[in-house]
């Protein structure tokens, strides 16, 4: 596993705090969609939560122009709300944009197949991923999950 130690540090300085695991474990059965099969209800209309994700990430990679963090801010790690910028800006501004629609969501810290470090958006088990234009089940991809932050900003182990 490949992980900067500079990244770690700036990763834990940058105001994200770690705590203890909780009990999420990657393969733990998605929670049941309730309300019109796949769909869910929301002021009497039934949609698709796949479908609003799909939409997500869509507008996302449509507007999405890769840079590294040290090519735009001089810096190993910067975290910004952009779709200009790397994984991590790319997952803030798809969980803005959730928020948006009323849809929560958790940033994933993981290792991909590659030994790369990167951060994901995911929403009941579904990944939105600045490497993939479709959406993805979180157990159809080859990451080493490592940490989940959840929307209050904490920071918690994922347990495999």
């Amino acid at each position: 596993m490949k992980i900067s130690i500079a990244f770690l540090i700036a990763f834990l300085v940058s105001g994200c705090s770690v705590t203890p695991p909780t009990p999420f474990h990657i393969g733990d059965p998605v929670p049941p969609v309730q309300g019109c099969a796949d769909y869910r209800t929301r002021g009497g209309n039934c949609w698709s939560l796949v479908n609003a994700l799909q939409t997500v990430l869509d507008e996302a990679h449509a507007a999405h122009e890769y840079i590294t963090d040290e090519e735009q801010h001089k810096r190993e790690e910067h975290w910004v709300i952009s779709l200009k910028g790397d994984c991590e800006d790319f997952a803030l501004w798809s969980r803005q944009r959730l928020e948006q629609m009323g849809i929560g969501s958790d940033l994933v810290y993981a290792v991909t197949e590659k030994g790369e470090v990167h951060v994901v958006l995911s929403v009941e088990g579904w990944i939105l991923d600045n490497r993939f234009r479709r959406l993805a089940r979180r157990d159809d991809l080859r990451y080493e999950w490592i940490r989940i932050g959840r929307p209050d900003g904490r920071w918690y182990e994922i347990e495999s």
